[in-house]
């Protein structure tokens, strides 16, 4: 007869003690570079839409570039935003 297999049953976590937990300052900072790395690169990326939006003179090539300047300054200022929040939260937390 083959043995049955027993599963560990693990206990779920307390939310309380889960947000009591406190955070290292490595973590902090390694969002806060995260955020910056990806705040710059799609600043670039915004950038070069608008400028290529501006050089190509065909009309599909000019709507796709400028719809890609929307999008990635959206989510440039989005990015702009979480960087604000987060070093607020970091000046104001000490």
């Amino acid at each position: 007869m083959a043995k049955k297999k027993v599963k560990r049953v693990s206990k779920p976590m307390n939310a309380v003690k889960a947000s009591k937990r406190p955070t290292s300052q490595s973590k902090k900072s390694n969002s806060m570079r995260i955020v910056v790395k990806n705040f710059l690169f799609f600043l670039v990326l915004f950038i070069i839409a608008v400028v290529l939006g501006l050089v190509f003179s065909n009309e599909m090539l000019d709507n796709l570039f400028w719809i890609l300047s929307i999008l990635t300054g959206f989510v440039a200022v989005a990015l702009l935003l979480i960087m604000l929040i987060l070093f607020f939260v970091r000046a104001f937390g000490k």
